[in-house]
């Protein structure tokens, strides 16, 4: 396969307001675990690490991370649900993940489901936006 030297940087997600930024960094922050790197009124920037890991020269594990980016917009179009993409996350404990992330304002999207390969679960954030849980099989 071609590399062609591009690889995902982050996930963009437009909020309504000051508010809307507070409440998203609030949520992803305490609800997923997510690191923030900035917070301003009209945006932040949050962090958590992926799966996958490279070796830096000195044979450390460097992890690559993924990058979720908050925006303020007050535009209809750009606030429509849907607008913004579907986040998916791997998570270690699915219970507990769900459970904290209802407790925040989140709303669970149909039940937990358990195929072969581990947990799948979707959730509607409190800005409303879809979120992905998968839980692998160890």
């Amino acid at each position: 396969m071609a590399s062609f030297g591009v690889r995902f940087g982050r996930a963009l997600l437009m909020v309504r307001g000051s508010n809307g930024v507070s409440a998203a960094v609030n949520f992803y922050h305490n609800g997923l675990g997510m690191a923030v790197i900035r917070h301003t009124d009209n945006w932040a920037e949050l962090t958590c690490p992926v799966g996958a890991s490279t070796r830096t020269s000195q044979n450390e594990i460097d992890p690559i991370n993924f990058h979720l980016s908050i925006q303020s917009c007050e535009s209809e179009g750009c606030l429509a649900v849907g607008y913004s993409p579907f986040l998916n996350f791997d998570v270690d404990d699915m219970d507990s993940t769900v459970a904290r992330c209802v407790q925040m304002g989140a709303n669970l999207d149909g039940p937990i489901q358990y195929p072969a390969h581990g947990k799948v679960a979707t959730l509607r954030a409190p800005d409303g936006q879809m979120i992905g849980l998968y839980e692998p099989t160890a």
